[in-house]
């Protein structure tokens, strides 16, 4: 083996280690949404929790459709939240509400309403964290991609429809290549409602906010091994001629 192919046998090599992280992708529902559409996807094994049988008010250790909620509050409707004039869950980043599941999911989804900067949510598996979303990205992406990013600004909710013009009301969706048990909310002032798991799902859907160019440590790679089969052809070439 020479050194050109072995070099690129190298680099071959190590390319699985850094595409092999888990996948979750991120997308965005039409706006005025605040369900999600599991038929769409082909959604397995749902469940939703609505908050609208919790009793209003502070909780700890709240038994839900999904699992059980470490801490928060559940608010009755008004302009800020909660889907058709519905509760919702409002965590704050001190101490944040973490969601454990009582089964193990693919995808999660939520409606966020009057959308706050620093809003984080994160899913874990066997206590590893397998993919952080910081919701600045979805502002970022109405900011900049979105052909109609006011239509998401304002409560879509009928009671208080157009309400809160200065943040958006957006259904996210998350889906993951690997299933997770656990979902942790934190950041300031997070409204969400109709929080839906699904254990499997056929395809995505939505809008995708989370479309991102490769690493650069991969592109690099990508760059080098494309450098090194040019030089060597180029070798091959000038070897051949007369």
């Amino acid at each position: 083996m020479n050194r050109l192919q072995h070099t690129l046998t190298v680099m071959v090599v190590a390319l699985p280690c850094l595409a092999g992280a888990s996948s979750v992708t991120v997308t965005i529902e039409d706006a005025g949404v605040m369900s999600a559409n599991t038929a769409a996807f082909g959604a397995q094994g749902t469940s939703v929790e609505t908050f609208d049988s919790a009793k209003t008010g502070h909780f700890s250790n709240y038994s839900s459709a999904l699992g059980t909620y470490s801490a928060g509050r559940v608010d009755a409707t008004n302009q800020y939240g909660g889907a058709n004039g519905t509760q919702y869950l409002f965590s704050n980043s001190n101490p944040g509400t973490t969601l454990t599941l009582d089964e193990s999911a693919s995808y999660f989804g939520f409606w966020w309403s009057a959308g706050s900067k620093g809003n984080r949510v994160d899913l874990i598996s066997d206590d590893t964290n397998i993919f952080s979303f910081d919701t600045d990205d979805v502002l970022a992406f109405l900011t900049d991609n979105a052909a109609n990013s006011a239509d998401y600004y304002g409560n879509p909710s009928p009671p208080f429809q157009g309400r809160v013009g200065n943040e958006p009301f957006v259904f996210i969706n998350m889906f993951s290549d690997i299933a997770f048990d656990t979902v942790v909310f934190s950041g300031p002032n997070f409204e969400s409602d109709n929080h839906t798991i699904a254990k499997k799902f056929t395809q995505q859907t939505g809008l995708n906010i989370s479309a991102v160019p490769l690493p650069p440590t991969l592109l690099l790679l990508i760059s080098t091994i494309g450098a090194f089969v040019a030089t060597g052809r180029r070798q091959r070439n000038r070897a051949g001629q007369v």
